[in-house]
């Protein structure tokens, strides 16, 4: 009957217990997932899931920071558990993937230009070029920005992190980028290149952790973690700590 008893536990251990959730996010999106100066990945993102971890013990996550193109894939081959990477909900994803049950983030879709740039917006960029990331919700609002507004134009560049972008609306080749600007005047700004939101603003959109399919145990404590996070504060000082706003709601 002890025996028993012990495989049970043990049971229960393997099933409830510490377990590590392999998590695929950005080597290069400031301030929310990137790789800090010590070579370990940092960020908004990242700090979130390490305080859930202080919260729930048995919340243990170990981060591979890639491309935005190589996360999906990654969730789809099994080789992570969850994505933290600023994602947003989509009907598609939806049917795909698992969501948490609440948000971690609120953020915004804006047209960012160059420091100086007399373009304040859509109406003067017309025949121009704007830069977004290849398959993020910032170019699915402006691709339906633009097809509402055939008459502008308007060419659509697409990128597979920051950087290029930043390259490219400084040397001229595109005019504007459609980013959360939180993020893109702080990437570019460690590039000595200087943006500035033009203020308009095409969506403001809750962020979500998102899961395999397999892993609904994982976003289940995930998602209650993150509740008393919220709950208790700590997901606004994180945000108060990295923005000086509170994103969390």
């Amino acid at each position: 009957m002890r025996k028993l008893w012990l495989w049970i536990v043990l049971g229960l251990t393997l099933a409830f217990g510490a377990q590590e959730i392999r998590v695929g996010t950005s080597n290069s999106y400031r301030p929310f997932a990137y790789i800090g100066e010590d070579g370990k990945p940092t960020g908004y993102d990242v700090e979130v899931l390490r305080a859930l971890q202080e919260i729930d013990s048995n919340l243990q996550f170990a981060f591979d920071p890639q491309a935005w193109n190589a996360l999906f894939l990654g969730l789809d081959s099994g080789k992570y558990a969850m994505l933290a990477y600023q994602i947003n909900k989509t009907e598609e994803r939806e049917k795909k993937y698992l969501f948490a049950t609440l948000p971690y983030f609120y953020g915004t879709s804006e047209l960012v230009v160059l420091e100086g740039s007399s373009v304040r917006g859509f109406d003067d960029l017309k025949g121009k070029k704007i830069g977004v990331g290849i398959g993020d919700s910032h170019a699915a609002f402006a691709e339906e920005y633009l097809k509402a507004h055939p008459e502008l134009g308007i060419q659509l560049l697409y990128y597979k992190n920051s950087p290029p972008q930043i390259a490219d609306i400084k040397n001229g080749r595109i005019d504007a980028i459609i980013d959360d600007p939180i993020a893109i005047v702080q990437t570019a700004k460690s590039l000595d290149v200087a943006l500035k939101s033009t203020g308009v603003v095409l969506a403001k959109t809750p962020v979500y952790f998102v899961f395999g399919k397999k892993h609904a145990q994982a976003r289940d404590r995930v998602s209650e973690a993150l509740q008393k996070a919220l709950d208790s504060g700590k997901l606004r000082e994180i945000s108060l700590r990295y923005f000086g706003v509170d994103k969390s709601q």
